[in-house]
Parts: C-alpha cells; sequence; structure tokens
C-alpha cells in the first residue's frame, strides 16, 4: 500500500480521474469544473489554503483572506469566465482574535468586490489547525471555454508575464540562514515577497482571450511553468518546446548560470501567470486586443508533433521533468 506523500500530486491526481465525472466541453483533469454546458456558461472551482502548507511568515490576515480570493478566481480566469460569486469555508483556531477574523473576512469581501463578485459567507468551524477554502462560481456570456486540450502542432505557447520572482521570494522567506540565491539586491528581494503575500489576478487577460475565441488552450501557472506545461502537453497530446524562457529581466543579471535560470523560471509556482496556445495566423490581432486593452503577453515557444515539453539550448532539445510544488511532499520536488 502507498501514502500520498510516496506518489505525489500528480499521481494522486491522475488517480482521481476515474471517479470524477467530465462534460462534453471540458474533461476531467481541468483546475475548474463546467456547471452548465449553454450560453452563459457557468463554472465552478475551489481551493484550499492551510496554516501548516500554505500560510507564509509574517502573512497577515487581510493578506491570507485577498490571496484565498485571487488564487481561487485565477483557475476560472484561465478558463475565460468572469467571477461573479464567492463562498467561503472557514476551520479556525478557537483562539483566534475578534479583529483577526474581521480583518480576514472584510478582506474576502473587499477582494471579491474588486473581481466583481459578491461574497456569500459560508461554512464556519474549528479546529487545531486554520484552513481556509474558497468556491468561486464565474460565467462566460459570451466566447468560449477555454481548456487544456484543444492546443494544436504549430500553436504558439505565450504567458502573460515573466517567472522567477517567486522563486526568489520563497527561497529569502522559507530558507533565510541556507538561502540558495543570496545575491539578490532588496529592492527584487521586496517585489518577490510582494507577489507571493498578494498574488495578482490576470482577469482582464483571461477574459479576452476567452470572448474573442483566440487561443486554443489555457491553464494558470500556480504549480510552476514547468508543471503547468505539461499539464498542456499531456491534455492536447502534444510536445512543447521552450525557445524563450521567460525569467524576470532585472533578476537574470544576479544568475550564474543557464541552469539557475532554468530552475528559477520552470520549477517555482506561485506566479498565477496564464500560459495558453496561440495560431500563428491569430498572433497579431491577439496583440492589437492586448494592447488596446493595456495588456501584454510574450510568446516563449510552439508546440510540436512529439510529446513532453523541452527547452531549445543551441538547436539542442533539453526535456524538462514534470518538477514543481508538490501538496503531499510539502516541497519542490
Amino acid at each position: 500500500m502507498r501514502y500520498l506523500e510516496n506518489l505525489g500530486e500528480s499521481n494522486v491526481i491522475n488517480l482521481l480521474q476515474v471517479y470524477i465525472d467530465s462534460s462534453d466541453l471540458l474533461g476531467t483533469n481541468e483546475d475548474a469544473y463546467l456547471y452548465n454546458n449553454i450560453l452563459p456558461y457557468i463554472l465552478v472551482n475551489v481551493d484550499t489554503m492551510s496554516r501548516d502548507s500554505d500560510f507564509l511568515p509574517q502573512q497577515t490576515w487581510r493578506q491570507l483572506g485577498a490571496k484565498l480570493v485571487t488564487i481561487t478566481f485565477s483557475d476560472l480566469v484561465a478558463k475565460g469566465a468572469t467571477p461573479d460569486l464567492f463562498i467561503s469555508s472557514l476551520v479556525l483556531e478557537s483562539l483566534m482574535r475578534e479583529d483577526e477574523l474581521i480583518e480576514l473576512v472584510s478582506a474576502i469581501q473587499k477582494t471579491s468586490h474588486e473581481y466583481g463578485a459578491r461574497y456569500l459567507g459560508g461554512d464556519l468551524g474549528t479546529s487545531t489547525e486554520t484552513v481556509l477554502t474558497g468556491v468561486g462560481l464565474g460565467s462566460i456570456k459570451k466566447g468560449t471555454i477555454l481548456t487544456r486540450r484543444n492546443a494544436k502542432n504549430g500553436d504558439l505557447v505565450c504567458v502573460t508575464g515573466y517567472f522567477g520572482l517567486t522563486s526568489i521570494g520563497l527561497d529569502y522567506l522559507l530558507s533565510p540562514i541556507n538561502r540558495k540565491y543570496d545575491k539578490i539586491p532588496d529592492e527584487l528581494l521586496e517585489l518577490s515577497t510582494a507577489l507571493l503575500y498578494e498574488p495578482r489576478l490576470r482577469l482582464t487577460e483571461g477574459v479576452l482571450l476567452g470572448k474573442h475565441n483566440l487561443a486554443t488552450s489555457s491553464i494558470d501557472s500556480s504549480d510552476g511553468l514547468a508543471i503547468s506545461l505539461h499539464w498542456l502537453s499531456q491534455a492536447s497530446n502534444i510536445g512543447i518546446v521552450v525557445y524563450n524562457l521567460p525569467i524576470h529581466p532585472e533578476l537574470e543579471p544576479f544568475l550564474e548560470s543557464f541552469d539557475k535560470i532554468q530552475e528559477i523560471t520552470m520549477f517555482g509556482g506561485e506566479e498565477y501567470e496564464l500560459i495558453f496556445t496561440v495560431a500563428p495566423s491569430k498572433l497579431e490581432q491577439l496583440k492589437s486586443i492586448f494592447r488596446k486593452n493595456d495588456s501584454q503577453f510574450f510568446v516563449i515557444g510552439e508546440c510540436i508533433d512529439s510529446k513532453g515539453v523541452f527547452i531549445s539550448q543551441k538547436e539542442v532539445l533539453i526535456p524538462v521533468p514534470m518538477r514543481g510544488w508538490d501538496t503531499f511532499r510539502k516541497k519542490v520536488h
């Protein structure tokens, strides 16, 4: 008998697929789930944070409440949905103070409103460890549902932002004595920790992709770039080659080797950027739409007639392992 920590998160997910009811428009291995099969499409997603696994040092209750809403809606936005409703399940420690509870819940309500959603409360419980769960509902009134499974050979692979800062931030916060990246200037450390404490939701970008029906597949990058690319590759039955590692440009001068650049770009997590594919013939149209909406994306690679994920270095394809944050192992593996 194997324990979950031996299986690892990706194997646990694959194990559960047989028990999940799929739909015609969405398969089973998706982070958000379809509730209504005709327009307007209604989607639902659930996400959880626990003190032991997810809370960061000195993270405030306001930051935790806002982050819970953001990470819950991120998977809906990756499907092209607009947030509508938010419900919470708050399992709290009995010694939590009244002002801390108010700070947490007011942040949940405020962040829900900022994304255009209503907060409807939810369930309340107590335990020896705080566990915060969010349930988000979103809708698509015009356009299409973005899935992981429709990328095609020749499609371009794109991202909505840079990677690497959250890897630096996690190293700084969780390994203060034995830091792997100890040459990063203070201003970049502040930026990296801010992204971890208060991640950004790519709401505009996700809605644009779904509304204009230009992306062939989409996923958010919360588990890390490498894992997310592997999920797209497996769901669409194509290979992916990364030509341009989307390392944050201000970080690159402080990383001595290509291996370190690859490490923090590919295997971090907590970025909450969108990764999507688009046909080359649609690229200029998509650039124009994003510019008009003050949004950005850039191309990092392409889909190929193969399996797996690769980095192209000096015209050699280097396989990228399916590594990243693993919930059951509580570490990057």
